[in-house]
């Protein structure tokens, strides 16, 4: 085609610009369109403390982008992670796990967690999770491995803990190595004509022209916001957290299988284990503690030796539309959510997959950028929910940061979630879902939303048969996991 993209220039930094770039310039090696794809690399906005926890869904950005899992974890210092526990988001309520796997089997075709329903009504005292076989491994500690048995009731997964600085480096390395052109520097100006970027002005004094431009550069955002005005919709109401300190404590032996995110008075604070440290996140509100007073109740609720912990000022929020005329934003530039449910570059990753589907035939008209935005947003506005369901159901009574959270008027979208779930025991899913519907069961029950009424259609089963269908399951799932490997010793064999 004579009007087809032929340059890519992607301005900005970290893990959003190098996976970019990465991602694209591996796209067109093996295609006919002679794309050159060029990064201009700002300066790094990461610590030496800065991590990463992503979803299971990573991989498959991995396999796009070539990269081999031991190895990348080896240079990362990466662990497996096969679900988060979340603690004190529901008073005196026992933590709960949000694993990477499904809920027992269905039966007849009707949901195992409606089989589950009745049986609760009918006095048994087994919780969800207990038929959930990434979810007893992970507590255990384990390392999931299958059998053919196992596969027929489990589809445990895991996603990764990995060091920022190396993880971008193995990366950078990547993405240089297939032929992405790198410079490095500051911006001096961005220059717009009709609406479109025409040229960025580098700090050396040279124009740099391109077909299509990629905003990577996070929260600077420095090409998008010269094309934008009421571009910013703001979601703090429900994420009211605006402080993240990052920090690091001493490695947890032996390796935990997942992380804990355990609530406090002022927010959230996580621990993530890594092959030769432990990462910590603290979210908080500014408006209801200082950056000490939190630390010092990370040490207290952890007992961990927190140390060299770095602030960063944090909105909730995102652009109504990533893709304006010729310049895209991605990753942080677009959307800004807690580093909650391992969603860290969950984001980027779709605008990524979603980049790839849609990428313009037209270098002068780019019309997939209004599908582009409307797919973006059903993803990012699900994960959103997700976010805010932790908040919004949340027990911790006669505190004003929870109890404002708990009394907000939510999105429409996931008020309808929960009343059907509160209801039926079923979940209401869009196509742009990233969370399915074990993911949502396992964060609804976990949070103590009593379901009313079952499927009639599970009593179709007699009582003496449903018995006997969960002990097999029970059995199979104890039996599965002393059979696993504990995750200390899986990676004592791969990555050290």
């Amino acid at each position: 085609m004579n009007n087809s993209i032929r340059k890519i220039v992607i301005v900005g930094r970290d893990a959003d610009a190098w996976l970019t770039a990465l991602t694209l310039q591996q796209g067109f090696r093996s295609s006919e369109q002679n794309v050159e794809v060029e990064l201009f690399e700002l300066p790094s906005d990461l610590t030496q403390q800065d991590f990463f926890s992503v979803l299971p869904s990573h991989k498959t950005l991995h396999k796009v982008i070539g990269v081999r899992e031991n190895l990348m974890l080896q240079e990362a210092k990466g662990c497996y992670c096969f679900g988060q526990r979340f603690s004190n988001w529901s008073g005196s309520a026992a933590p709960f796990m949000h694993a990477y796997d499904r809920f027992g089997v269905d039966f007849d075709g009707i949901d195992f967690y409606q089989f589950w329903l009745r049986a609760i009504s009918n006095g048994m005292n087994v919780p969800l999770e207990e038929f959930n076989l990434g979810a007893v491994a992970a507590k255990q500690a384990k390392y999931v491995v299958f059998d053919d048995l196992a596969q027929t009731f489990s589809q445990a997964s895991y996603g990764y803990h990995l060091q920022a600085f190396n993880y971008i480096k193995a990366i950078a390395k990547a993405a240089l190595a297939i032929g992405v052109i790198h410079r490095k520097g500051e911006i001096a100006s961005v220059n717009v004509i009709d609406d479109r970027i025409d040229s960025i002005t580098i700090s050396t004094g040279i124009d740099v022209k391109a077909d299509l431009f990629i905003d990577a550069s996070g929260a600077e955002a420095v090409l998008i916001k010269h094309l934008e005005s009421d571009n910013i919709q703001s979601w703090e109401k429900w994420l009211p957290a605006n402080r993240i300190l990052v920090a690091s404590a001493p490695p947890l032996r032996p390796l935990p299988a997942f992380s804990q995110i355990s609530a406090f008075k002022a927010g959230w604070i996580g621990i993530y284990p890594l092959l030769d440290s432990t990462a910590i996140n603290i979210v908080y509100s500014s408006k209801h503690s200082t950056s000490q007073r939190a630390l010092e109740t990370a040490i207290a609720v952890s007992g961990l030796k927190i140390s060299d912990a770095t602030e960063t000022p944090f909105s909730a929020g995102a652009r109504k539309k990533h893709w304006i005329g010729n310049c895209l934003a991605v990753g942080s530039a677009a959307v800004s959510l807690e580093p909650l449910d391992a969603t860290q570059l969950h984001l980027l990753h779709v605008g990524l997959s979603l980049l790839r589907v849609l990428f313009p035939n037209d270098a002068t008209d780019m019309v997939e950028a209004e599908i582009y935005n409307q797919k973006i947003n059903g993803f990012v506005e699900n994960v959103r929910d997700f976010q805010i369901a932790h908040y919004y159901l949340n027990k911790r009574y006669d505190e004003p940061f929870w109890d404002a959270i708990r009394n907000a008027d939510i999105p429409d979208s996931l008020k309808y979630k929960i009343k059907l779930f509160e209801t039926r025991g079923i979940l209401s899913l869009d196509e742009d879902e990233t969370f399915e519907q074990e993911n949502w069961t396992a964060l609804f029950v976990g949070h103590k939303i009593q379901t009313k009424n079952y499927d009639p259609l599970a009593n179709n089963i007699s009582d003496d048969e449903l018995i006997i269908k969960f002990q097999k399951i029970l059995h199979h799932i104890k039996k599965e996991v002393e059979q696993m490997p504990t995750l200390q010793a899986q990676a004592e064999i791969t990555l050290l």
